[in-house]
């Protein structure tokens, strides 16, 4: 079945290539996910308006309640094995390069740039949440400033930009990765990672697949279709990037999943750009 999209903020054209309409993937609730009909980049729609978005977000992800529950903590200590890789596959990228400025956009609790510090790397942040920006600031003491990306200073720029799990949230993605590469210097690098839509993970769950029913991820990606939108907002030498490691996993669990993420069946996808 065919979805006709009104170009409207909850009924958006597709983002890559401005087309109206889709073919139906999955629906549950009042919210259908599509696959363009001219590009095959999938969207939510209808979405949340954008004050809906920042309610949602922020019930979701940020507030006084969940910090004061210990969820802020027990969620950095699930992960900490991924904010870590996440550090070690950027320095190992960034390898023989002096003094590298990192800027982590949509950097939440800060739980990646305080990756950073442990393992010698300056980095800073910008969040638009402002309860994010003071846990990060005031708990963590890191260098996290709530603006968006279209406010960042021109003159500002980069080495090192990345995006963890933030591109399926923002409303437009390829303008959001063009401010991007304006904050990129010269040879500059950006790293982005979403969900993958094309996951065993969504073959088996369908519309209970965990990227489809968090309605703050507004657009869903596979290896082609990021890599299409990162190369349309300029970058070069676009690729994917494979790591072993990264999560709870162990022995054959770990290796299971490497393999997963060599046939791009694994849950997310890791991008390359440079400028």
């Amino acid at each position: 079945m065919i979805f006709i999209a009104h170009g409207t903020e909850t009924e958006p054209l597709c983002p890559l290539c401005q087309s109206a309409p889709g073919v139906i993937k999955y629906v549950y609730d009042d919210i259908k996910i599509i696959s363009c009909t001219s590009c095959g980049l999938w969207r939510t729609c209808p979405r949340l308006s954008a004050s809906e978005l920042d309610e949602y977000y922020e019930k979701l992800h940020y507030s006084p309640e969940i910090e004061q529950k210990g969820s802020y903590e027990n969620w950095r200590d699930i992960n900490s094995d991924v904010w870590s890789k996440n550090v070690e596959v950027v320095k190992k990228v960034s390898a023989g390069r002096e003094n590298v400025s990192l800027l982590d956009v949509g950097s939440g609790h800060g739980f990646f740039l305080e990756q950073c510090r442990a393992q010698g790397l300056t980095a800073r942040g910008i969040e638009t949440s402002p309860h994010a920006v003071r846990y990060a600031t005031e708990q963590l003491n890191l260098e996290v400033r709530n603006i968006p990306l279209d406010r960042l200073p021109a003159e500002e720029l980069y080495d090192i930009i990345t995006l963890w799990g933030v591109l399926e949230h923002v409303p437009d993605p390829l303008l959001t990765m063009r401010q991007v590469v304006a904050h990129l210097k010269p040879g500059g690098v950006t790293w982005v990672m979403t969900p993958n839509t094309n996951a065993l993970e969504r073959f088996v769950k369908g519309a209970q697949y965990f990227n489809f029913l968090n309605k703050s991820h507004l657009t869903h990606f596979h290896r082609k279709t990021l890599k299409a939108l990162l190369e349309k907002a300029g970058l070069k030498n676009v690729r994917r990037y494979i790591h072993f490691g990264g999560g709870t996993r162990s022995g054959l669990g770990a290796a299971a999943q490497y393999v997963a993420r060599r046939l791009c069946l694994g849950t997310e996808l890791r991008f390359i750009g440079e400028k």
